[in-house]
């Protein structure tokens, strides 16, 4: 294993942060010696101002203070799976535990790629590709896609699994840079109908049907469920705190120290990343964040985002700039987010106030105003001097 172990000494005083080199791997080990530098993802972790700089020694070189404070062993990893970049930092009290549970990522990860993926053979494609039938999946594949089919009901289709054929048609972040015609978009909307989509268990198995003609697609919820599932795995395997990172979609395992949450920057949308403009204060979370402001085309002046409409087979039409989520369950606020963000700021907010449970922050596509969910007011501070904070959503 090529990787470099860190002693982490927790001080009552501030956050020691470990952000990882931006480069991209096939294995999660393959890191090399860490030095400290800003997070530049969408969701960037943020250090206090008076963080503590950190010690770049064996825990035995330092007995000083391994008596003094306790001493635990972080591993920073990263991966390129599913498309993206996946990152994190697990930490122990002993090198052989935080290995351990790095290997454990690793294998997990591995496993959701390769049940997941769309860019290999993957039982997820075999759905698609074999619409019309019934295809045995994993139970995970069963659990995520009805909580797809339960947030595309509650959202009236703003979120709807089944806009695939509307993807594959746009390509947008794929490669994508010309304007279907109206009749191709016309045709592929035919076939987006979540409640086509049956889910079931037969004899032990479970298996999952979509219509003739319709193609599934999990961007919009696969990030935050496997962000979840892999948060739910560490805890039972004894982990107390850790930090996981799958491309913009941060998941906060238990405090950052004890009596100390996370601290999470939400990316400004008109800036470079790593640049925000507010940071949320959270434990044992997922903070998620929906925007077209990464992936796009311009053609004839006019910009095209990639979050697309169900009705329309087009890129949505809204006033919302980024909707951020923070939520125990990831799944669900990755796809919720994505709903926010297509609904517009009146329907989002008439969501929201009829749905206590989900918390958020949204910024409108003025980049100066931002309203909080009530719940969240306490956890969240603004940063951006230009912008500012409008009343509560109720």
């Amino acid at each position: 294993m090529n990787a470099t172990l860190i002693p982490f000494f927790h001080f009552s005083f501030g956050y020691l942060l470990f952000p990882l080199p931006v480069m991209l791997s096939k294995s999660l080990f393959s890191a090399p010696a860490v030095k400290p530098f800003v997070f530049a993802l969408s969701a960037a972790l943020v250090a206090t101002a008076g963080a503590a700089a950190a010690p770049e020694l064996r825990a035995a070189e330092a007995p000083a203070v391994a008596e003094a404070q306790e001493v635990e062993y972080q591993l920073p990893w990263q991966s390129l799976h599913m498309g993206t970049l996946i990152q994190g930092q697990v930490y122990a009290r002993t090198p052989e535990e935080t290995k351990r549970l790095a290997g454990i990522m690793e294998s997990e990860i591995e496993r959701f790629d390769d049940m997941m993926s769309v860019h290999k053979e993957t039982v997820l494609n075999d759905v698609n590709r074999r619409a019309g039938e019934r295809v045995t999946v994993t139970p995970e594949i069963a659990e995520m896609t009805k909580m797809a089919l339960r947030v595309a009901e509650e959202t009236d289709g703003a979120f709807e699994p089944t806009i695939g054929p509307v993807v594959n048609l746009w390509k947008i972040g794929f490669g994508g840079d010309k304007v279907p015609s109206d009749a191709a978009i016309e045709e592929a909307v035919k076939h987006v109908d979540y409640r086509k989509v049956e889910v079931g268990e037969t004899e032990g198995s479970w298996y999952v049907r979509i219509a003739p003609g319709q193609n599934i697609d999990m961007g919009g919820i696969a990030k935050g469920y496997i962000g979840q599932k892999l948060s739910e795995r560490l805890k039972a395997e004894g982990a107390v705190h850790a930090l996981l990172d799958l491309g913009g979609n941060v998941v906060a395992v238990g405090e950052k120290s004890p009596g100390h949450p996370w601290r999470v920057g939400l990316q400004s949308p008109d800036q470079t990343r790593g640049a925000y403009f507010g940071v949320l204060t959270v434990s044992d979370m997922s903070v998620i964040t929906s925007g077209a402001y990464e992936r796009n085309f311009e053609k004839d002046g006019k910009r095209y985002g990639h979050i697309l409409s169900a009705k329309t087979g087009r890129p949505v039409l809204t006033d919302i700039a980024s909707v951020t989520i923070a939520d125990r369950d990831g799944g669900r606020a990755d796809a919720l987010c994505t709903a926010l963000f297509a609904m517009g700021w009146e329907k989002a907010k008439a969501f929201l106030a009829a749905h206590k449970d989900v918390h958020a922050v949204l910024l409108l596509n003025d980049m100066k105003t931002v309203h909080v969910s009530r719940e969240l007011r306490s956890a969240f501070t603004l940063t951006d001097e230009t912008m500012r904070l409008e009343g509560d959503i109720p």
